[in-house]
């Protein structure tokens, strides 16, 4: 064999073996990509799982609220049924009294002004028969 098909080998044979090599690293590194993507499918897996558990427990907790409101919001109504109640048995009890109130606060103001002013006249009068020295004759 001549050297040139001897350095020809030698050359595919390095070839080869490169060739070889970067295959080995290839499937390694895939190897790897594959194995990490098995690890994020599997944690994907987990929260979707997580999600599901989730998504069950906020349906049961609506069912429940929505048993529990009808109950409430039939509650509130009476609450407010009973209080218009209130109001308007307060609004005629407090027109009921405003007319007797008033009426009665007039007289009390009439009355203090009459004492008033029979208190003046008794006391003008006192004053006038001690100027007088008791007597009453004008």
């Amino acid at each position: 064999m001549s050297p040139m098909v001897q350095v020809c080998i030698v050359v595919v044979t390095v070839s080869m073996v490169a060739i070889a090599i970067a295959t080995i690293r290839a499937m390694m590194r895939f190897e790897a990509a594959t194995h990490e993507f098995t690890r994020t499918a599997e944690t994907v897996r987990d929260s979707v799982e997580h999600a599901e558990a989730v998504t069950r427990q906020v349906e049961v907790l609506v069912a429940s609220m929505q048993s529990a409101m009808a109950p409430v919001q039939r509650a509130a109504a009476r609450i407010d049924e009973v209080a218009e109640r209130a109001m308007r048995a307060s609004h005629a009890v407090m027109d009921e009294m405003e007319r007797p109130l008033r009426n009665t606060l007039a007289v009390l103001a009439g009355l203090r002004t009459g004492t008033r002013s029979l208190i003046g006249a008794l006391s003008r009068r006192a004053t006038h028969m001690q100027s007088n020295g008791g007597n009453d004759h004008g």
